[in-house]
């Protein structure tokens, strides 16, 4: 159908792989979050670390998408050029980008506080709401491109 073709090179070439590396970081992060954990002072340490972990690669692959999207001449660059009527879904993505971010600062202070755990229902919360979010900017996400460009890229999720 014409109009709907991909151009070969450019983010949406990448978009696939990107969305993949953010969906494997995203799951991990909530497996690591959701985890079962003893009732030992190791167990709790062991629990807080490894989210601490995961969360580190969350953010990793969050500045990668971050990066990828809004970059000149990135993904958002290509899809308002495409299709300028997008611009209010694009402003939405962008500042889901930065409340994110504050999101992940705000969880990392809240697990090197005294109190961090997993009982602890402010981290919780925290991480909960980090899972909700990028699960819901990656649905958006989604809603837009195939909108766009008639594409649906959760074929390769």
């Amino acid at each position: 159908m014409p109009g709907t073709e991909l151009r070969a090179s450019g983010p949406r070439s990448r978009i696939g792989p990107q969305r993949g590396r953010l969906r494997g970081a995203a799951a991990a992060f909530q497996a690591t979050a959701g985890a079962p954990v003893g009732d030992s002072a190791e167990a709790r340490a062991g629990w807080i670390a490894a989210v601490g972990r995961t969360l580190t690669h969350l953010g990793e692959a969050w500045r990668e998408h971050v990066d990828f999207t809004e970059a000149p001449d990135g993904l958002f660059d290509e899809l308002l050029d495409d299709s300028f009527e997008v611009a209010p879904e694009v402003d939405h993505l962008r500042r889901d980008h930065e409340v994110l971010v504050a999101a992940m600062a705000r969880a990392r202070e809240l697990l090197g506080s005294p109190t961090a755990g997993p009982d602890d229902t402010k981290l919780l919360q925290s991480l909960a709401g980090i899972a909700k979010q990028v699960e819901q900017h990656r649905r958006r996400g989604a809603d837009l491109l195939y909108r766009v460009y008639s594409v649906d890229v959760s074929a390769g999720d």
